[in-house]
């Protein structure tokens, strides 16, 4: 038994031996051209997924700048909650516990009215100690504007605010002059009890930065003033310090629906995150992402039919010595094993060099600026670059896969031809 092991385990080499022979220069031209093909398949599926996911993963940060992770409001977004309720203290207590970073804020849509014209705005009340850090504002703005909100508030005694540069253009502003806010929100019965409808405002800053949402949308008062804009606003919204909702900022902005899902059980919330806030933009780069990948597979799926065209050449030109050798005892399964380990192979060492080379491109271009970006056309001068090691294990075994798949019919044809047929014609 053992010898009869041997035996065949001898004549499975000498079989793989006239398969591989360079003595069929043509076959083993074109074994390399296959290669080649899932070489380039493979190499491309590397470097486009990277650079898809640099770009996506750029895009991500771009999207936290002037928006807080989650927006936490109450049960009625209109009525917000209280900073001196157990809720809000709950919340406020994830800085401590978690490292989350947590801040209160206001948020109301206005009608400011300037010298010329009127645009609508939205009004946003923070905790000027913080500087707005979670909305981006610390690292963007003077910082000195927000210590000017609460400064001497001019000759009239009035507060201060801060636009932001597309808003107080539109408003023909500038730092000084006064603005009238309009609260649309203000219902007939609190202008009645002695509301007001609009509020003069002193302007205590212009910011210039490049965030379109700051630039154009937002107006910065203190939770103070803003919150004498908030729906039916009486004297005990002061007293509880009220406010909107609850800006936080996590660790790891990807577990956003982990938090959800722990504070929903907590309490009745509602939430507002930066994926739904970006939900059209996240959609269309998975899908250009898909789609991509589905494109660029295809030339790894040509490769596995150059394959299976290679191994059926084979079977035609090597069907003699492969007869000759089942007359000698190799079996049906040996020529189908013989046949399936040479596709595999193939694809193997394709998907290998390929995920190689497309790995070696990969940090080229992360570390050296090898690709200059033109500043009119993209946002930014270089190729961006994600390393994304589970996406090239995922690529490398799929190729091997399809190669694999690709030798099933010729190693099947090999497996079942009569070698009487094939002597007969030796």
């Amino acid at each position: 038994m053992k010898n009869t092991a041997k035996s065949n385990n001898y004549l499975f080499w000498i079989a793989w031996r006239q398969l591989v022979s360079p003595r069929g220069a043509g076959l083993s031209f074109m074994t390399i051209v296959s290669v080649l093909g899932v070489t380039i398949g493979v190499c491309a599926l590397v470097v486009v997924l990277s650079v898809m996911g640099g770009f996506a993963d750029d895009l991500k940060h771009k999207m936290f700048d002037g928006l807080p992770h989650v927006e936490v409001f109450a049960e009625n977004p209109l009525l917000g909650f209280s900073l001196n309720s157990s809720e809000a203290g709950q919340l406020l207590q994830l800085h401590n516990r978690n490292g989350h970073e947590v801040e209160p804020f206001i948020k109301n849509d206005v009608v400011i009215k300037g010298k010329k014209n009127i645009a609508p705005a939205a009004l946003l009340g923070l905790d000027l100690s913080k500087k707005g850090k979670l909305w981006g504002f610390v690292s963007s703005w003077d910082k000195e504007m927000f210590s000017q909100i609460s400064e001497s508030r001019g000759s009239e005694g009035l507060p201060g605010i801060i636009l932001g540069e597309d808003l107080a253009a539109y408003l023909n502003v500038y730092e000084g002059d006064e603005i009238n806010i309009l609260n649309p929100q203000t219902s007939l019965s609190s202008v009645l009890f002695g509301n007001k409808i609009s509020e003069r405002f002193l302007v205590k800053g212009v910011s210039h930065n490049s965030i379109p949402r700051h630039e154009s949308r937002y107006a910065i008062t203190s939770l103070d003033r803003a919150r004498k804009f908030m729906p039916d606003y009486d004297q005990s919204l002061d007293d509880e310090n009220y406010v909107t909702g609850m800006a936080v900022n996590l660790k790891e902005p990807e577990d956003v629906d982990k938090f959800i899902n722990f504070w929903q059980k907590k309490g009745r919330y509602n939430f507002q995150t930066w994926k739904d806030v970006n939900s059209s933009l996240l959609f269309a780069l998975e899908l250009e992402k898909y789609t991509m990948s589905a494109i660029l597979l295809l030339i790894v799926l040509v490769a596995a039919f150059s394959i299976s065209g290679t191994l059926m050449m084979t079977v035609y030109y090597k069907k003699n010595q492969i007869s000759l050798l089942q007359a000698l005892g190799m079996s049906r399964n040996q020529v189908l094993k013989l046949y399936l380990i040479h596709g595999f192979s193939i694809g193997f060492f394709g998907s290998l060099l390929g995920a190689c080379y497309g790995v070696g491109i990969c940090f080229l271009l992360y570390y050296f600026n090898l690709v200059d970006l033109s500043s009119a056309l993209y946002y930014q001068s270089k190729l961006p670059v994600k390393i994304l090691f589970e996406e090239y294990i995922v690529i490398f075994f799929s190729a091997c896969v399809l190669s694999l798949v690709a030798a099933v019919y010729p190693a099947y044809l090999a497996a079942r031809q009569d070698p009487v047929e094939g002597l007969r014609h030796t």
